[in-house]
């Protein structure tokens, strides 16, 4: 898959090895609700997670959409870009937080974002993100902050 990627978090994590890509599949029957509005990346991502195990994912190509499924998809995480075409990623992030359905108000919130966009750390975590990883979104990367949730969230 791609390789170039940075993890905005917390915390820094350890690169996984590659025996541990396959131990993340113990969360396969997780949801993870894809927004981007980018359908080559969004499928890149989809692809990416099922190499990883997670079949069940559902992709939104605007935020009103993803604003439409997320209650009924029951994700157990949303891997959000922060530039979508109706809305910022910090507006739709602002829009889960106060959502109705309390699920959707506490689901892990993991932002993605070309390089070139200024990743302004603090107000990412701010909004409610876990972390952000840049695009092209790094397998690795994303297997390690998806270990990271694993425990509490799925």
């Amino acid at each position: 898959m791609q390789i170039q990627s940075c993890v905005v978090a917390s915390r820094p994590y350890p690169e996984p090895r590659a025996d541990d890509l396959s131990q993340t599949s113990a969360s396969a029957n997780s949801r993870i609700l894809i927004v981007n509005e980018d359908m080559r990346s969004a499928d890149s991502l989809k692809c990416t997670l099922q190499g990883l195990g997670y079949t069940a994912t559902f992709t939104a190509y605007s935020a009103r959409r993803a604003l439409a499924t997320v209650a009924e998809f029951a994700p157990a995480m949303v891997i959000l870009d922060l530039e979508l075409p109706d809305m910022t990623g910090y507006q739709l992030a602002r829009r889960f937080r106060s959502h109705l359905q309390r699920f959707v108000r506490q689901v892990p919130l993991l932002a993605i974002a070309e390089p070139l966009v200024s990743i302004d750390r603090e107000r990412t975590l701010a909004a409610g993100f876990i972390g952000c990883l840049a695009k092209p979104v790094a397998q690795s990367e994303l297997c390690s902050m998806l270990r990271r949730l694993r425990g509490p969230f799925m």
